[in-house]
């Protein structure tokens, strides 16, 4: 069930508020709870009951863990939750991408191959999940919080339906109050299905549309030039971004409904000057996972500067990983990690240096080099395509219409991604948001995008969030 569709917007939703709102404070977590394990196994049937196994497993982990006084014991129980997830995460996610790495080496030096293995079915938002449940196990054991009160709270945490199936990744010691206890206002509702039009709109009006063309021009088939392979890169890096934060705004949006306060995952990625920066306003919730997680346990900043920028590289090949089991992920995270080393040794302060639209113009460019990584199909693909892009005099054999209305979409697209960055725009912006009229006509502008919005999900073909499969 995704958030665009019609049985969701027609059928799920309205139904899950309407009986939400009726009940009494005490039942919320029971109703939620409920209302979010149907909404999962709607499109996992079957991995929906090893997910509460797995959940059931970090309970009793974490209530070994809290009884045990001894130092020894509680760093065991604590490498046996991480270790059962991760080993989850690993069976699902990379088994078949290890054993297509192995198995062609083991036939070449041994002349002999492994045994066949059936293809894994890659549960929707298992990523997610698996690094919210670490974060629970973790979050005990350093003493940052407490076991959860309850099963019913902690299978909440994991199965909360808006962030569900990609994210933003919420640590447990950020929600485990709101599980506890949390308001229930009418205000909270409006909030909150304006933020969700907002997700709605980027999703069906800017996404779908650049995810159209940045489809033709990735198609394989005859060799695509210069100004065609440049268009194809930025349809793409439009496409991620208003899909990836058009579901965030969606998710934070449905909790907020809920009463729930999820993290912010986006804050103009595109306006960041230097990779550092990038990582600060882009999927910020995979970010400071890695940071809290992976980076600082590593040692932080608090290494030498060679294992600083080896500690750098560690995390981001892990993120290109956790993206997907392909080497096109890994060579991406490699590339973020590439540019990270650059930020710390001196392209920050170059790039600070230069005019404000020179920096953000360079960042943009170089990480919309990078998701021509993340997008293709393999390596060879990938090489192919950057080599269109710095070649001005490259000849397209391919032909791609594309209708006034597209590039009109991608007009559009870059100036919400942009015109922030002019002098004022943040000034008007709070002025208008400060005016007695405001809240009217924002939920008037919002009722008016869900409308459209709507009727635009319902007419065309279905496109599923890109971040469902990572």
């Amino acid at each position: 069930m995704v958030f665009s569709s019609p049985l969701f917007l027609f059928g799920f939703l309205p139904t899950f508020l309407a009986v939400y709102a009726a009940i009494p404070t005490r039942a919320l977590n029971t109703t939620a709870l409920i209302a979010s394990v149907f909404f999962y196994a709607w499109g996992e049937p079957i991995f929906v009951l090893f997910a509460v196994a797995s959940a059931a497993l970090d309970l009793v982990v974490v209530r070994l863990m809290v009884a045990s006084h001894r130092v020894g014991v509680r760093r065991l129980l604590l490498g046996v939750g991480v270790a059962a997830n991760l080993g989850l995460l690993a069976y699902v996610k990379y088994a078949n991408f290890a054993y297509a790495n192995v198995d062609p080496v083991v036939g070449a030096w041994l002349g002999v191959h492994l045994p066949h293995m059936r293809t894994i079915a890659l549960p929707i938002g298992i990523s997610f999940i698996v690094f919210e449940k670490i974060t629970y196990v973790v979050d005990v054991h350093r003493g940052v919080s407490r076991p959860a009160l309850s099963v019913q709270d902690y299978l909440l945490y994991v199965f909360l339906f808006p962030k569900l199936l990609a994210g933003p990744i919420i640590k447990y010691h950020d929600i485990a109050p709101q599980l506890i206890d949390r308001p229930r206002r009418l205000d909270d509702v409006g909030a909150g299905l304006t933020r969700f039009a907002i997700g709605l709109a980027k999703k069906v009006l800017q996404a779908d549309p650049m995810g159209e063309l940045a489809d033709m021009v990735f198609a394989p088939g005859e060799a695509i030039g210069f100004r065609l392979a440049w268009l194809g890169a930025i349809a793409y890096a439009l496409q991620i971004f208003f899909d990836f934060s058009g579901y965030s705004d969606m998710a934070i949006g449905l909790a907020r409904m809920m009463g729930f306060r999820l993290m912010e995952n986006f804050v103009r990625p595109y306006l960041a000057i230097g990779f550092g920066d990038f990582w600060r306003r882009w999927h910020i919730s995979l970010s400071t996972w890695i940071r809290d997680y992976l980076y600082i346990p590593l040692g932080g900043d608090r290494v030498s500067t060679p294992r600083l920028y080896l500690n750098l590289w560690i995390c981001f090949l892990a993120s290109g990983l956790w993206h997907g089991a392909a080497w096109t992920f890994v060579l991406w995270g490699a590339y973020h990690g590439l540019f990270l080393t650059l930020d710390r040794l001196f392209l920050k302060r170059l790039l600070t240096g230069l005019p404000r639209v020179a920096g953000i113009g360079f960042t943009f460019l170089a990480v919309t080099i990078g998701w021509v990584v993340f997008r293709a199909p393999d390596a060879g693909v990938a090489l192919t395509y950057l080599a269109a892009m710095i070649d001005p005099l490259g000849y397209s054999h391919r032909v791609v219409l594309v209708s006034r209305d597209l590039y009109l979409v991608m007009a559009i697209g870059l100036a919400m991604c942009f015109l922030p960055a002019l002098d004022g725009f943040e000034r008007l912006h709070e002025q208008l948001r400060g005016a007695p009229q405001w809240q009217t006509i924002s939920m008037a502008f919002a009722a008016g995008l869900l409308a459209v919005s709507i009727a635009k999900a319902t007419t065309v073909a279905f496109h599923p969030f890109l971040y469902f499969r990572f």
